[in-house]
């Protein structure tokens, strides 16, 4: 199968620092609705947490917590090596309506964090990030240029 896991983040509005939009990906059966950045990395993680997509390096943290705060329904696709592809070409289309559209692969998650790449699609703009946290600020980086 894969040993990244995909995600689009389609951005439909964003007022006084707070945005709203979808969360996609191949693992879900259906976009999840988000309504701050917070809680859109909470569900990226439970989902990586869940599937263990890219497999996480238990040599340094031995405790993994699932997350009590979500309040979201995780539901999963029954991913094969020969349905993958058709679920990422579905998870890529996002609402029209969108102000901005991002697409993040993590590739690690290792020392309690991951690491990947993040496009912002107007631009084709592609940029690593080493933690949440600084996928966060690339987000809001683009949002405060475009969006004020």
């Amino acid at each position: 199968m894969t040993k990244e896991m995909y995600f689009t983040i389609a951005l439909l509005s964003y007022e006084n620092g707070v945005i709203c939009g979808h969360l996609h990906s191949p693992v879900l059966k259906k976009s999840i609705q988000l309504h701050n950045l917070t809680e859109l990395i909470l569900i990226m993680d439970q989902i990586m947490k869940d599937l263990n997509i890219p497999e996480y390096d238990e040599r340094y943290h031995h405790v993994i917590i699932k997350n009590q705060l979500l309040d979201v329904e995780l539901d999963y696709q029954e991913l094969k090596q020969d349905n993958f592809e058709k679920y990422l070409n579905r998870s890529l289309m996002y609402p029209k309506k969108s102000k901005d559209i991002f697409m993040v692969k993590v590739m690690y998650r290792q020392n309690n964090t991951w690491q990947g790449k993040i496009t912002w699609l107007r631009t084709n703009r592609v940029r690593f990030f080493r933690s949440e946290l600084e996928l966060a600020n690339l987000i809001y980086s683009v949002i405060d240029k475009y969006h004020k």
